[in-house]
């Protein structure tokens, strides 16, 4: 379900972003050597890109492998869910399949293998607890700030940081 979710998306990402230029398969097989039948499967879903397909792609679309693959921040995949348990469960979603988290097999662990996430959180339980302090801030006070878009990108970039740091320590 995973993957066929993952291709289904990319493939969506891929059509708009050609669309949007107003290429047709054949304009987009023009520029990357790549069969339109292939391409065709890609947006359908059917198929996933190798890696060096994607960035042919990207580069011939003006845009990046992570826009075509993970999309951006206002992922509609997220926000259409119709609950709150499914969009947690789809950003873990798309944490897993980003590699951002993985699950790791510790056999140490009770004897018979538990499943471990590769994100240690309580490393990062002072950033996150930042980050939540400044969007209930954000929240609160959006309209008091003479650009919130702005404010709002410095927050998650100082907060990335954080993050960034606390795992290059390793």
């Amino acid at each position: 379900m995973d993957d066929k979710w993952r291709k289904e998306a990319l493939g969506k990402r891929i059509r708009a972003a050609r669309e949007s230029l107003k290429l047709s398969q054949k304009d987009l097989y023009d520029k990357t050597k790549i069969k339109d039948s292939m391409i065709s499967d890609f947006e359908r879903g059917v198929r996933e890109p190798s890696t060096a397909n994607l960035a042919k792609i990207a580069h011939a679309l003006n845009t990046t492998m992570d826009k075509l693959y993970f999309g951006d921040e206002s992922n509609e995949v997220i926000n259409s869910a119709p609950d709150v348990g499914m969009r947690i469960v789809k950003c873990f979603t798309l944490l897993y399949l980003s590699e951002v988290i993985s699950d790791v097999q510790d056999e140490a662990d009770f004897g018979m293998g538990s499943v471990q996430p590769h994100v240690n959180l309580w490393k990062d339980a002072w950033a996150i607890k930042r980050l939540l302090s400044n969007l209930e801030e954000y929240k609160r006070n959006f309209s008091t700030y003479p650009d919130p878009a702005s404010y709002l990108e410095q927050t998650k970039k100082s907060v990335a940081n954080e993050i960034n740091k606390n795992h290059k320590k390793k």
